[in-house]
């Protein structure tokens, strides 16, 4: 990814936000973020990265994460993908 890509991505996700469910302490929750990029895997990048900042895991990673599925479909200005994951508080 270069870093005229990384730059968009990031301008693009502050403007979108994300969808996500809260998590508590000692709780399990399955969460969603949303994310859009350039290409698929750049989209998949996006997502994963709004998934871990609105649950607060960015800088530092405290919560346990499953590995990320998504859902991905091509707009008329790139790809759009939506990334699902179960996340649990330590």
């Amino acid at each position: 990814m270069s870093v005229k890509q990384w730059v968009v991505g990031v301008i693009v996700a502050s403007a979108m936000g994300s969808l996500c469910t809260p998590v508590f302490a000692g709780e399990c929750k399955t969460s969603s973020a949303q994310g859009w990029g350039l290409t698929e895997e750049m989209a998949k990048w996006q997502a994963n990265d709004m998934l871990l900042l609105s649950t607060g895991n960015l800088p530092v990673q405290n919560d346990r994460f499953s590995k990320p599925s998504h859902k991905c479909s091509l707009t008329l200005l790139g790809w759009s993908c939506k990334a699902t994951a179960k996340i649990c508080k330590k």
